[in-house]
């Protein structure tokens, strides 16, 4: 079973000292088993890194569209019409938001239920967060340039620690994860506001013609806990997620 997984999205996937490690993951091993008792024959996970760079054969959308991936685990937003022919959706595995993370001292100063006017904002080029931000925002000075590359949010998260900036957007659950893998801690960072600005669904990316697999897959994400699956991929760390994780389910998933 051939699945694409991102090195660069932690907590779902990302890779410690060459190992592979992350939420996706780990269900994926659970997949594999899974599959393996229903068909009664070993079944085998063989990740694949894949990307966004929509010009790369190793693409998130283009390696489940060509055959190379089975299916991609990552956090993908589930739109209304995929960005390429030929893939599709699983039912969602997982419900998180856009989240500002800022210096401890800027809360209660950097109010996301006023104008933001003349706040300096991060935000990933291209990404829906950065058309929620702009729009919402219009007098924010919006800085996006700069966070171009695949390490934009570790270079956003770091550039507000370093107070070149007073907040970078992104989802609540990356934004986590990245600041974790930097070794920051709470006197470095807070998440705001409490409950996220939107609600985004992730899904797994499926090729669009297989409905039997579409519904094995779905069936999967019906059935797993989320918590049990966190908790086996990131140990003690796991606690760090469950606040944006309630949050986004309070105001999305009810």
């Amino acid at each position: 079973m051939k699945v694409g997984i991102r090195r660069d999205a932690p907590p779902f996937g990302f890779l410690d000292q060459d190992k592979w490690q992350g939420y996706c993951v780990t269900k994926m091993y659970y997949l594999a088993n899974h599959l393996g008792e229903v068909l009664n024959r070993p079944v085998r996970f063989e990740p694949i890194p894949s990307v966004l760079d929509e010009d790369s054969p190793n693409n998130r959308y283009r390696m489940v569209a060509n055959g190379k991936a089975h299916l991609e685990c990552g956090p993908n937003t589930i739109k209304s019409a995929p960005p390429l022919s030929g893939v599709t959706y699983s039912t969602a595995f997982y419900v998180s938001g856009t989240h500002f993370i800022i210096r401890p001292e800027m809360r209660g100063i950097f109010k996301p239920d006023t104008s933001l006017a003349g706040e300096t904002i991060g935000v990933l080029p291209g990404s829906n967060t950065h058309t929620l931000i702009s729009s919402t925002y219009p007098l924010a000075k919006i800085e996006d340039a700069r966070y171009k590359s695949s390490n934009g949010r570790e270079l956003g998260v770091r550039d507000v620690v370093e107070r070149r900036i007073d907040a970078f957007a992104s989802d609540g659950m990356l934004l986590m994860a990245e600041a974790l893998r930097q070794g920051l801690t709470f006197q470095d960072f807070t998440l705001i506001p409490d409950r996220p600005l939107s609600c985004d669904f992730y899904g797994i990316i499926l090729p669009d013609q297989d409905t039997e697999w579409k519904t094995k897959i779905d069936q999967f994400i019906t059935d797993l806990r989320w918590d049990i699956i966190l908790e086996k991929s990131l140990g003690v760390d796991s606690i760090y997620y469950q606040g944006p994780r309630q949050a986004a389910y309070e105001k999305c998933a009810n």
